[in-house]
């Protein structure tokens, strides 16, 4: 199948497409990705402690009232030591759930008919995409800290590394500088349908809150908790995985209009 270049809103209607074609490759990585990120962040939040302050903030908020300056800090230092952790373990698994994704779509799209296994190769690609991850997170930062405009421009200007790594196979440097390129003159289209899809993401995720929300108004809140985290690991990784497949239709969009009509080859 040769790409063409599409209009915004016939990607949005390939990306509906796309999602037909990969569901079945990309249904239990999503699901086991979900689930491992939900039991390696509880492990964290325990041995961290920042489990306990989080139980005393809902139990016993009073408690905190009680507590020193140096003892407050201690605490909220063990908060936050935890969260970021979970911060970085969700983004490497997840992150190895987008390389499925990207995978999918352009095994789906391949010339070759390749049928081999898309978590196989996103393993194989796992370190170069950490590696191209810790580079774009340092320029992002630091472009953030820099009045922040200048982070926000670079993020959508290096969006498309992943699903470069995926498909093209390319290093750190070589994919940082490939989505440079597809994006350069498309930043603002990059950003509107980037934008779309993580809202609707957004959105199906915040109607799993809403579907709890008469269990809270009943009062039974501990029901209501667990129905919340369960819909959470039933949904999170099947969500992460769907912007996945849209930013991945969306850069063969951009690769079409930089380059020309191509037949998908990956690496």
């Amino acid at each position: 199948m040769e790409i063409q270049p599409r209009r915004f809103g016939d990607t949005l209607a390939d990306l509906i497409s796309m999602l037909g074609k990969v569901w079945r490759p990309l249904l239990m990585p999503a699901l086991a990705s979900s689930v491992v990120v939900a039991v390696t962040s509880f492990l964290i939040l325990d041995r961290t402690g920042a489990l306990d302050v989080l139980d005393l903030t809902f139990a016993d908020p009073e408690f905190f009232d009680t507590l020193g300056d140096d003892q407050l800090f201690e605490l909220m230092v063990d908060l936050g030591t935890g969260f970021v952790w979970v911060a970085l373990v969700s983004v490497m698994l997840y992150g190895f759930l987008y390389l499925v994704a990207a995978r999918a779509v352009g095994q789906a799209l391949s010339t070759d008919g390749s049928d081999s296994s898309v978590v196989g190769a996103a393993l194989r690609l796992w370190l170069p995409w950490l590696v191209t991850m810790a580079l774009i997170y340092v320029g992002v930062v630091a472009g953030l800290l820099l009045l922040i405009l200048p982070g926000i421009w670079l993020g959508i200007s290096l969006s498309m590394a992943t699903p470069v790594v995926a498909i093209e196979g390319s290093g750190p440097i070589a994919a940082i500088r490939r989505s440079f390129e597809l994006v350069k003159g498309k930043w603002w289209e990059t950003f509107g349908f980037l934008a779309l899809i993580g809202l609707i993401g957004g959105t199906a995720t915040q109607l799993i809150q809403v579907f709890a929300l008469p269990l809270f108004l009943s009062g039974d809140t501990s029901i209501a908790f667990g129905i919340t985290i369960a819909l959470a690991l039933a949904v999170q990784g099947l969500i992460v995985a769907a912007i996945a497949v849209g930013s991945t239709v969306w850069y063969l969009n951009l690769r079409a209009r930089t380059d020309g009509p191509y037949r998908v080859e990956i690496s």
